[in-house]
């Protein structure tokens, strides 16, 4: 097993490389861009345009954009031979105009063109060692920003996992038990309703019924993090757990209870049961201890996924009920075209879908010990 876990994280790291590639593609070919955001002031002269542009680094060639933002750019080293390139390196142009006491370029008064000096080693430090930059909106750095919303997110997401898949194995279980029943028909007609509701319908609808009609549960606007002291402790917070998880977890019980009631159906069918039922074993023995582990088995293939998603977030139910998370956050980032705060939640959900089918490899073998890995 060590050996099988230490060869797929390797395996990881070219998966990792071709999603930091196509990322980064993505953000450079979305309209727009951070300088039009930011220069917003249409009395910004072209000059300053260009300034800002050589500040955040996007006149560069699109590799070398890339390079400085995986690696960073500490490692550049300074210009000594005054050649416009760095020693031993011909990946940028390392040389920068020379500003006057007003901060303003400067120019040859026999030549009229612009003074250019060597320009020092970077700060920044790539997002393998940990830097994703400053956050254009916000001017701190991006992890900041999205660590000071993941509590809000682990709390709505631990909470609607929980439920939805306790609730969703039940149901299934109990689906496959009472099959062809009153039971298992209402279940199926329950899961395709649900399924047809997209989440933003259902969470309006449980704002209007039980936030603005009857008046029982808050609207939304939950206090910003748990980490903020004026946020009170969290058994005071639970009114406002409620609607969102019942949104989030309603798919999931769905999901779940299907998945579930197929696998059941399909393992009891199986010639052990027959065996275990001719020997006389009691019935709820027969699906619970032999039928139920066995039909855990395609549950593990996206549950581990599952389980790691929820660091990301559910973008539409957390701006329905104003939750202050990380999908929110992504949203409103998006919007504000706040790049290095997308682009670490987009590194961050594709490191935890990696480990997600990693960690259901690894389910897989604890629930069968038939399955062993090589």
């Amino acid at each position: 097993m060590t050996k099988y876990i230490i060869r797929r994280l390797l395996q990881a790291i070219p998966i990792f490389v071709g999603i930091t590639i196509l990322s980064y593609l993505l953000m450079a070919a979305a309209p727009g861009g951070p300088v039009e955001i930011l220069a917003f002031n249409n009395r910004l002269k072209p000059r300053e345009r260009e300034e800002l542009k050589h500040i955040l680094g996007i006149n560069d060639p699109l590799p070398v954009q890339y390079l400085r933002w995986l690696a960073g750019d500490d490692w550049m080293r300074w210009d000594s031979d005054g050649d416009g390139t760095a020693d031993g390196s011909v990946l940028i142009d390392f040389r920068g105009p020379v500003l006057n006491d007003k901060g303003k370029p400067t120019t040859d008064p026999e030549t009229g063109e612009a003074l250019t000096s060597p320009l020092p080693p970077g700060d920044r430090y790539g997002i393998l060692r940990g830097d994703f930059g400053v956050s254009f909106y916000y001017k701190r750095p991006a992890q900041d920003v999205l660590f000071e919303r993941l509590p809000a997110t682990l709390e709505l997401s631990i909470a609607s996992f929980v439920v939805g898949a306790t609730l969703g194995i039940a149901v299934g279980i109990l689906a496959a038990i009472y099959h062809r029943r009153a039971f298992d028909n209402i279940s199926r007609v329950g899961a395709v309703i649900i399924n047809s509701i997209p989440n933003f319908g259902l969470g309006l609808l449980l704002i209007l019924i039980f936030g603005s009609a009857l008046q029982i549960l808050p609207l939304g606007n939950r206090c910003k993090t748990t980490l903020d002291p004026s946020c009170p402790p969290l058994p005071q917070r639970l009114d406002y757990l409620i609607l969102p998880t019942i949104v989030l977890a309603a798919g999931g019980v769905a999901g779940y209870s299907r998945f579930m009631r197929a696998s059941m159906l399909d393992v009891v069918s199986q010639d052990y049961i027959r065996t275990a039922r001719s020997k006389g074993l009691q019935e709820r023995r027969v699906w619970l201890r032999h039928g139920m582990r066995n039909a855990f088995i395609p549950i593990a293939t996206f549950l581990g996924p599952t389980i790691t998603a929820l660091l990301s977030g559910a973008a539409i139910t957390e701006t329905v009920f104003s939750w202050p998370g990380v999908g929110r956050q992504v949203v409103n980032s998006v919007v504000q075209r706040d790049f290095p705060v997308v682009m670490i939640v987009v590194i961050y959900a594709a490191i935890a879908n990696i480990l997600g089918y990693l960690l259901s490899d690894i389910m897989y073998a604890l629930i069968d010990p038939r399955i062993r890995y090589v």
